[in-house]
């Protein structure tokens, strides 16, 4: 969790790539420095600005190499200066957010730059064996568990539940996939109709590809600076006004508690997470109070359950409200107009980037895919077995 910072903090730059399946034309290095130098000219700043760097690197494995940062510091020409890596799986990108923002509202610094890179796309046996490791191997390898198995799991429970079905869940997808195509570094840009999503093929019911992220190659950064260096800033900036996070315990069956509040579909830990970054951005209501959120949603089914579980929504009501629009453009708040983890999903960086699309709305940067009138947003990153969660909520005016 977290506790209220001793000063106020802002996104002052920020950038990512054009993301694809694999970057050929740089390797992991080359792809840090393009992050970095695109947010530090968004910012108005260069290296000689930077106090330290936080590096957001998920699971070697993934881009074959090994400690990265040992290469990184030198990459982007640090000269000495203080470098630390987060590695929390699909969360590094808002985990490393948090260190930074800590790092700058404690005031030990007064500009630090966040980065990451993913290069998912170099991996010869691809991320879902990679990924396929995160589970226990005494306890739940054995079923055999990995993350699209797991996602059904919970899909069919949601299902069972609260009567969604297979059509709420391609619609959604397709929501997201024609706000995907107004972006223009999104992975996936070709929007599908919800036909063609259920046409496509299932991976593990009810989840079908088109439901699903890609592995996505990339780079994202953030530059978070204190009040006093916004001030002599010329750009416009977003204010954290609120960060935080929550893990639960490693082993799924250890989630399986009492009913209906620790449900496992719940997702608590979210929960607790997304309520923390409220308190201290002072948002009672969400949904009357957000005008743009960017959960990290990497398949369609998980968006009811996220939502409510950030209380968008009361439980088992997200699907309904999906259906009256709730989450389009004209409706309470627009959700992932970028397209989302389902259609961007370089893991490293996922939720960097959701963090980084938050920022870009609240600072009208979010070009073709920018929301009209946006001036607060939230965003939330997801890591390991729907175990770890960050939320942030970002405005343009730093006063709660």
């Amino acid at each position: 969790m977290s506790d209220h910072p001793k000063r106020p903090a802002a996104i002052v730059g920020a950038a990512t790539s054009r993301f694809r399946t694999r970057r050929d034309d740089v390797d992991l290095t080359e792809l840090l420095l393009e992050g970095a130098v695109s947010a530090l000219i968004d910012a108005g700043m260069t290296f000689a600005d930077v106090d330290a760097v936080v590096l957001a690197q998920a699971p070697d494995p993934l881009h074959g190499i090994g400690h990265p940062e040992q290469t990184a510091a030198a990459a982007l020409g640090l000269g000495g200066k203080p470098l630390v890596r987060v590695h929390t799986g699909g969360a590094t990108g808002m985990s490393a957010g948090q260190a930074a923002w800590w790092l700058v509202t404690s005031g030990r610094f007064e500009t630090v730059l966040v980065v990451g890179a993913e290069r998912m796309g170099d991996n010869v046996h691809g991320a879902q064996k990679v990924l396929n490791e995160i589970w226990d191997p005494a306890y739940e390898a054995l079923m055999p568990l990995n993350t699209i198995a797991n996602c059904s799991l919970m899909t069919v429970r949601y299902m069972q539940r609260y009567g969604a079905d297979e059509q709420d869940f391609a619609e959604i997808a397709s929501r997201m996939r024609a706000n995907g195509a107004r972006n223009e570094n999104a992975h996936l840009r070709i929007p599908v109709e919800p036909d063609e999503v259920l046409e496509s093929p299932i991976l593990t019911w009810p989840v079908r590809r088109s439901m699903s992220c890609p592995r996505s190659s990339g780079a994202a950064a953030a530059v978070i600076a204190s009040a006093d260096v916004t001030r002599r800033l010329a750009g416009p900036v977003a204010w954290i006004r609120g960060m935080a996070a929550c893990t639960d315990t490693y082993f799924m069956g250890d989630r399986m508690r009492l009913e209906p509040v620790d449900e496992y579909i719940a997702m608590h830990a979210l929960r607790r997470a997304g309520e923390a970054a409220y308190a201290m951005a002072g948002i009672t209501d969400p949904c009357s109070q957000l005008d743009v959120a960017e959960p990290y949603i990497p398949f369609s089914s998980y968006e009811p359950m996220m939502l409510e579980a950030l209380h968008f929504a009361p439980v088992g009501q997200a699907v309904a409200r999906a259906r009256e629009g709730a989450w389009e453009t004209g409706g309470e708040v627009v959700v992932c107009p970028s397209g989302g983890v389902v259609c961007t999903n370089p893991i490293s960086v996922t939720a960097l980037v959701r963090l980084i699309e938050a920022a870009q709305q609240v600072r009208g940067r979010a070009d073709g895919h920018q929301v009209d009138g946006a001036r607060t947003a939230m965003a939330t990153g997801a890591g390991g077995d729907a175990q770890i969660f960050g939320a942030a909520v970002l405005s343009d005016n730093p006063a709660n």
